[in-house]
């Protein structure tokens, strides 16, 4: 207020009191307050995380638009609904602990929630006692962070660890096996080339899941495509020291042989159309000569196939890009040293050759590629042509391998007649003719 003084006609001072208000100073405030009120707002609601406000009884007085990408609910339907609706019934009890918490308590823990899809998600909640102007509770607030993600990951990498223990476990079964019956001494001798092969994916494996579990322990921002990369290659190597395991139960296994009248060629036609799609992958040429004079021979159809089937897939890795594989099929008489050489004990047998024209084996490794575990190739087992050699055994054949600068050959020979009903008829010959004589 100011004082305003003037002469009047008769001579008098004349005084006016005048009041004047400041009205820009409570402007400013109440926009400040207004500004301060809308940052607060877009921090909310721009937030990462969900924030959330709850009262006494547990129902929702506020929760940000973060909500909806978390459980799919938009914030109005979530308004007014309790707490609990949203988290999955096995974690419901863990809630009960809130009504508890004292004034400058947290409650923090990880629980499993339910979204709008029926999907379980996981959320990283803490929680806060909220408190009115007299200091006593009035709700709680809180904030909730998707920790789904992370969550999943760290189940497959246990899955991964669990299936990694269960093939040592299998390792170490066989292995025990393997040695106490004494029924395959060749592992035994190869115990060596046993390790090396399943030491690279064990250390492979160990080292990015030791990886993936420091960055999830780090506390840092999760690098989830990293962690994704770290159990795909986690993955593929359990995938590899799967096919290892397989391979090698294979070979110990003493199935029995169930021979029937097939037509070999027959068989080998179907292996040959299986194979179409990788020789057409790598732009292979295949010629087959299926000798027509061949009827039908004594074997175990799914055993050999399965030697037709190892012998054309070592061609086809053996080859080059554009190569040629050929398959020939035949009547052989071997020779007499061929019968001695191979133990032969038939003069007729089935002859069958699968020849690639890739680089030749070198002489100073021929010698050992039906041993197991032997492999000129990076990802190999070692365990196809020694299962080759088992069946071709089993049948009472004999395999060979030859190569040089036009490519390698392998050729089987299985004998044209049963050589087990052979031997019973020679031993029943025995004891008939025994029996005649006085």
């Amino acid at each position: 207020m100011r004082v305003l003084s003037s002469l009047s006609s008769t001579g008098h001072i004349a005084c006016e009191s005048e009041l004047m208000i400041d009205t820009e100073h409570p402007k400013q405030t109440d926009e400040r307050s207004k500004d301060s009120a809308r940052l607060c707002y877009d921090l909310v609601e721009q937030a990462p995380d969900v924030i959330f406000s709850l009262d006494r009884t547990g129902r929702f007085t506020f929760v940000n638009a973060q909500v909806e990408e978390l459980l799919g609910f938009p914030p109005q339907q979530v308004l007014e609904s309790h707490f609990k609706d949203y988290v999955d019934p096995v974690d419901r009890e863990r809630l009960e602990s809130i009504v508890t918490l004292e004034p400058e308590a947290i409650w923090d823990e990880e629980v499993a929630m339910i979204d709008a899809a029926g999907q379980r998600r996981f959320a990283r909640i803490r929680i806060k006692v909220s408190s009115d102007h007299a200091d006593r509770t009035s709700g709680f607030v809180g904030v909730m962070r998707d920790t789904t993600a992370r969550r999943n990951l760290e189940e497959q990498l246990k899955a991964s660890q669990a299936a990694m223990v269960h093939k040592i476990g299998i390792i170490d079964e066989l292995y025990e096996h393997i040695v106490q019956s004494g029924k395959c001494k060749a592992i035994e001798e190869h115990t060596a080339e046993v390790a090396h092969e399943l030491r690279q994916p064990l250390a492979i494996v160990g080292g990015f899941a030791r990886r993936l579990c420091r960055q999830l322990d780090s506390g840092e921002p999760q690098d989830y495509l990293r962690q994704r990369q770290y159990l795909a290659i986690i993955i593929g190597e359990i995938q590899r020291l799967e096919k290892i395991l397989d391979r090698l139960i294979d070979f110990t296994k003493r199935d029995s042989i169930s021979r029937q009248r097939v037509n070999p060629n027959e068989l080998i036609q179907y292996i040959l159309e299986i194979a179409q799609g990788r020789l057409k992958e790598k732009q292979l040429e295949l010629s087959s000569r299926l000798g027509k004079e061949i009827g039908e021979i004594f074997v175990d159809p799914g055993r050999f196939q399965q030697l037709v089937l190892n012998l054309v897939s070592n061609a086809i890795e053996a080859s080059p890009v554009g190569g040629l594989i050929e398959v020939e099929t035949g009547v052989s008489l071997p020779s007499e040293k061929a019968l001695k050489t191979g133990a032969l004990k038939s003069e007729g047998f089935f002859e069958m050759k699968v020849r690639n024209n890739g680089s030749p084996i070198p002489s100073e490794s021929i010698q050992y590629v039906f041993n197991p575990f032997f492999t000129t190739k990076e990802d190999g087992t070692g365990l196809g042509l020694t299962l080759s050699k088992k069946i071709v055994e089993d049948h009472c054949g004999s395999i060979s391998v030859k190569s040089d600068h036009f490519g390698t050959v392998f050729t089987v020979w299985l004998p044209l007649t049963d050589p087990i009903a052979a031997r019973t008829s020679v031993v029943e010959d025995y004891q008939s003719s025994v029996g005649q004589n006085p």
